[in-house]
């Protein structure tokens, strides 16, 4: 069966909510032992409280599961209760050594299991025509970096850096050792099969464009004569083609670049492709250290 998200969005989400389980049980034990210490702690409003954080927790991890899962199955293996012998814990309140020793252990555990153990079985989204840095495995950083992170260093849109500089640090985020000197009959601006997308590496043609087009916006113009430079791109042995400039890009170029995607796979072959504007660069870039 297939996952209702992305396998890298789904291993994101539920590492995440196992981080947040363990640091809950953290916080509660530290709160428990303050409250004890000030001889302020109240078995009922106190334990009332722990419960409350312990169900909104669990009920986060059930509903993602609900949706990143396509069956019912491990929202309810989670949320199977587990029977537990008598345990007598000394020097605690009871209540909350259960709480503590017993019921979060048990669902960060089952949360673990479903992570580690359920989610390879289930087959990924089948990948789209077109990406987003953020479905990049080899760019997974920037999904840490919101555009709202980035607005310093753009104007209008334009983020001011070298097509030279961008490639270099494209080079080093993917690990691509050998630097391409740029050259007008170059079929492509940089290619590598170190691009990993769900797991898997693509070979990847890029089209990198800088502040040397003395343009605002990047239209098909600007890609060389009548837009050869992306007819020469799309004889790259890729499956995957990147179109980037350092700021806005025109929609008409967007669509020429999703027809020819679409012309690929309408023979069968895979293709994908994925935009990248300032905005996204400077995101990638930041993400990376790369500003």
């Amino acid at each position: 069966m297939r996952l209702q998200v992305s396998r890298a969005s789904a291993e994101e989400q539920l590492v995440a909510l196992l981080n947040e389980g363990y640091q809950l049980r953290q916080n509660l034990r530290l709160d428990y032992d303050s409250r004890r210490n000030a001889e302020v702690f109240d078995a009922v409003s106190d334990m009332q409280r722990y419960y409350g954080q312990v169900d909104a927790w669990g009920n986060k991890v059930n509903q993602t599961l609900q949706e990143v899962f396509p069956t019912a199955l491990e929202s309810n293996y989670f949320c199977s209760q587990a029977s537990h012998p008598a345990v007598d814990y000394q020097g605690m309140d009871q209540k909350f050594g259960h709480l503590f020793y017993r019921t979060l252990p048990s669902y960060t555990k089952r949360l673990k299991r479903i992570l580690e153990a359920d989610l390879p079985h289930y087959t990924d989204l089948p990948i789209q025509d077109r990406l987003f840095i953020e479905d990049i495995d080899s760019f997974r950083k920037v999904r840490d970096i919101n555009p709202a992170m980035v607005t310093g260093f753009l104007k209008n849109g334009f983020l001011n850096q070298t097509e030279d500089q961008v490639q270099l640090a494209l080079e080093q985020i993917l690990g691509v050792s050998f630097h391409r000197k740029d050259w007008a009959g170059e079929v492509n601006d940089l290619y590598t099969a170190n691009v990993v997308v769900n797991g898997l590496r693509h070979p990847t043609g890029f089209l990198l464009k800088g502040p040397g087009i003395g343009k605002k916006e990047m239209t098909i113009a600007d890609c060389g004569k009548n837009g050869d430079q992306i007819v020469r791109l799309f004889t790259t042995p890729a499956d995957l083609f990147v179109v980037q400039y350092v700021g806005p890009i025109a929609d008409m170029l967007v669509r020429d670049v999703q027809g020819k995607v679409a012309e690929l796979r309408a023979q069968r072959r895979e293709a994908h492709f994925l935009i990248m504007d300032g905005q996204d660069t400077a995101r990638l870039l930041q993400a990376y250290g790369k500003l």
